[in-house]
């Protein structure tokens, strides 16, 4: 059997599709990695896999936290991506996932093709430039001592302590600290946007926090406020689609300001935050975002 053949052949069920991609996107996935296939042994992370739109097909995604190619014997850490090509047909029937279901914490060993170009363009995450096209799984639950090592660690707790703030845990997967902080009498979730391996950064978004913190009344209002002078005009135009008899023509920035309630909020190093509100249904449950930098204060809000 080819290896075309091997890597996208249904599994043996009688009603599963004969084509399990379309040829010409089959075709644009694959000139995007080297002809050699080479086996590797991958540890896959907690975190869900994903799937993209490729044409008239999609492109399922697993997340690793490290491989060992076994050409070289070397283990090579860092965040990757392992990925496969499936049909609309495909998706439908059995899910993103099919055929492998890869599953988090485990090590599995594939033959696979290594992406051609791994430069990384400005703004995008180097994980997606750190990636394989699945051609065969050999196997799973692989023993292998070093990305054992690897899955401990990152399944180690790592926490984040401010004697005002409280505690935070570490999501290694995303890439910040997540805690509850009580914000005006309210349990709120923050999260701290930071680079994991500098903990410097760690101090830095913490701070950022503290500093909204200390004045939140201030800070809330002139969030709250930013939010009704910019989604006020939105937010009566849906109004204005509700069917209700009892729902008066026009709401006032005055009932907007005071409908609305903070549930979360994100910060990074560099000063930036971003603050979600509760819309109290002005927007039939969607969220309202005001982003901003503690320098220059609110910068932008959406729904």
């Amino acid at each position: 059997m080819g290896w075309i053949s091997k890597l996208f052949a249904p599994k043996a069920k009688e009603d599963a599709p004969k084509t399990a991609w379309n040829k010409d996107d089959f075709e644009a996935f694959v000139s995007e990695y080297e002809r050699e296939e080479k086996e590797i042994l991958v540890l896959t992370s907690d975190e869900p896999g994903a799937a993209v739109k490729l044409g008239d097909s999609w492109s399922p995604c697993r997340y690793f936290l490290a491989y060992v190619d076994l050409v070289s014997n070397e283990m090579i850490g860092g965040d990757g991506r392992i990925t496969w090509l499936i049909s609309e047909e495909i998706r439908q029937k059995y899910g993103n996932a099919w055929p492998h279901y890869f599953k988090g914490g485990v090590i599995y060993r594939l033959r696979v093709r290594e992406l051609m170009d791994k430069t990384v363009p400005e703004g995008r995450l180097p994980s997606a430039y750190n990636r394989f096209m699945v051609v065969e799984v050999l196997d799973s639950n692989v023993h292998n001592e070093e990305l054992l090592a690897v899955l401990a660690e990152y399944r180690t707790p790592v926490k984040l302590s401010d004697e005002t703030l409280g505690e935070f845990l570490l999501n290694k997967d995303l890439r910040f600290f997540e805690g509850n902080i009580n914000w005006l009498g309210e349990t709120v979730t923050a999260h701290l946007e930071v680079t994991i391996d500098d903990e410097s950064t760690w101090a830095q978004a913490l701070g950022v926090l503290r500093t909204l913190f200390e004045q939140q009344v201030q800070k809330d209002l002139e969030f709250r406020t930013y939010a009704a002078k910019e989604l006020i005009e939105s937010a009566n135009e849906w109004r204005s689609q509700e069917e209700s008899e009892d729902v008066p023509e026009e709401l006032s920035e005055e009932e907007f300001i005071a409908r609305i309630a903070l549930s979360e909020l994100a910060v990074t190093t560099d000063g930036k935050y971003a603050a979600y509100y509760a819309d109290d249904d002005m927007f039939w449950g969607h969220t309202i975002s005001v982003t901003g930098s503690i320098e220059t204060g609110p910068e932008s809000a959406s729904i």
